[in-house]
């Protein structure tokens, strides 16, 4: 049953799914619309004057300096991923995972569970290393001879972005945990130990790891006719000899990242869990990277093909902020969390900030942007209706994660490396959103 309802999603996906930046520009379209007709910060304005606060938003938040920075830390969080992800030892591991496997369930079972394994690590090394594990399982069953649906191995290189905000770069749990963060005088300093490590957390995170994987499982046809191989040649393009062979300049790699890493170590010791965020985070992947690369030249080579997978932030993340714009300036994100606000109940209030938060990430796919805009609103009823924080913190995170499964945005990068389109990979994604939804929502309400 499983493996028919993903194909017949899998289809209409394939018919009617947007391109992602097409996407972009439809939901620009219609959230203008929304704000001008019905949000509740113009009503009352005449429609010229709508149109220009509504206007004078989006420009703002279009090149927003705040903003702005959060999208070159994704970038530097997906390239240094990438960088991580292309050295020889990253490499060799997951060629040597990708040929141990033999039937093409177990294989996409493996894709799935390593992507949400190394997204819960940090989520552009989640993206890359999902990817790269996909393309490499395909290229390796294609070799072999063997049948296996490659559309859904890239799926399943997507599913960490399910579970990436209950790992160790959650956007909205480190925001939080951070000093002298903009909520800090409403909710105080809320460290990981109440988020990140909470049982609830745990939980769900925990579950999310076996119900992923299995229903990627089920999802793979075992008719080899309705099969979709690997595209393109078998045998993996070769480094570059000359970049990858320098003793000097490997030392110097080695110096480097011994003096990055050690500042971590001073860093860490300092402040503890709390400094872990997105500064940290890219600096440590830096300084591995740099560490498993043989000099300077490779690691920059391996940083230069990262930055093609950024393409699409570079140019859809401003869009994204405009819409963030529109949404403000109109009221109509604080509009869509109030409704949800209104008829919650201590109880169901998480259940709804979850709700809110993924319907809101449909529009703005950005876990950092969306808790600076969403985040006072859903904190504002925290206060009202006596709910712990850090559980509405949570509840957010899961929601802003769970619509990824509907939002290609991020599956960019991957797509790029496995030169696969989005509506391929959607349907599939789409039947993980309708199981896994029930099972966080479970959570929310008995812990």
């Amino acid at each position: 049953m499983i493996e028919r309802l993903g194909r017949r999603l899998s289809e209409a996906a394939e018919k009617w799914a947007p391109d992602p930046f097409v996407l972009a520009i439809v939901l620009t379209i219609f959230v203008l619309v929304m704000g001008v007709m019905t949000g509740s910060a113009v009503e009352t304005l005449p429609i010229s004057d709508r149109l220009s606060l509504i206007a004078d938003g989006w420009y703002s938040e279009l090149w927003s300096g705040g903003l702005m920075k959060f999208a070159m830390q994704m970038c530097l969080v997906l390239i240094t991923g990438h960088a991580l992800a292309m050295t020889a030892a990253v490499q060799s591991l997951i060629r040597r995972v990708a040929g141990s496997v033999k039937s093409a369930p177990t294989a996409v079972l493996v894709v799935a569970l390593v992507a949400c394994l190394a997204s819960l690590v940090q989520w552009g090394l989640g993206a890359i290393a999902g990817a790269f594990m996909a393309r490499e399982v395909g290229r390796a069953f294609k070799a072999a001879g063997r049948p296996i649906h490659y559309p859904l191995l890239g799926a399943a290189g997507y599913a960490g972005f399910l579970v990436w905000h209950g790992g160790f770069s959650g956007s909205a749990p480190l925001k939080v945990a951070e000093p002298g963060h903009f909520l800090e005088a409403s909710i105080g300093v809320i460290p990981i130990s109440q988020t990140l490590l909470s049982p609830l957390n745990l939980a769900v995170t925990g579950t999310l790891l076996v119900l992923i994987p299995l229903t990627f499982f089920l999802m793979m046809p075992r008719d080899p006719a309705l099969m979709s191989p690997y595209r393109g040649d078998v045998t993996p393009s070769a480094a570059n000899p000359e970049i990858s062979q320098a003793p000097a300049s490997r030392t110097l790699n080695l110096v480097a990242a011994f003096l990055a890493g050690a500042f971590l170590v001073h860093y860490f010791m300092r402040l503890g869990v709390g400094g872990w965020n997105l500064d940290s985070i890219n600096l440590a992947f830096l300084s591995l990277g740099i560490a498993l690369h043989r000099s300077p030249a490779a690691y920059m080579e391996s940083v230069v093909d990262g930055v093609r997978g950024c393409a699409g932030i570079i140019i859809q993340f401003p869009i994204y902020f405009g819409i963030l714009g529109i949404l403000k300036s109109s009221g109509l994100i604080v509009d869509v969390s109030q409704l949800f606000l209104s008829f919650a109940t201590p109880a169901t209030y998480p259940v709804l900030t979850f709700f809110s938060a993924g319907i809101v990430n449909f529009f703005v796919p950005s876990g950092g942007g969306q808790w600076a805009v969403q985040g006072p609103v859903m904190m504002q009823g925290v206060q009202a209706m006596g709910v712990e924080p850090s559980k509405v913190v949570m509840a957010l995170a899961y929601g802003d994660a769970w619509t990824n499964m509907l939002q290609p945005f991020w599956a960019l990068p991957l797509l790029g490396i496995m030169g696969l389109q989005a509506r391929e990979i959607m349907g599939y994604t789409s039947l993980v959103l309708l199981i896994s939804g029930p099972c966080i929502i479970g959570f929310l309400l008995i812990l």
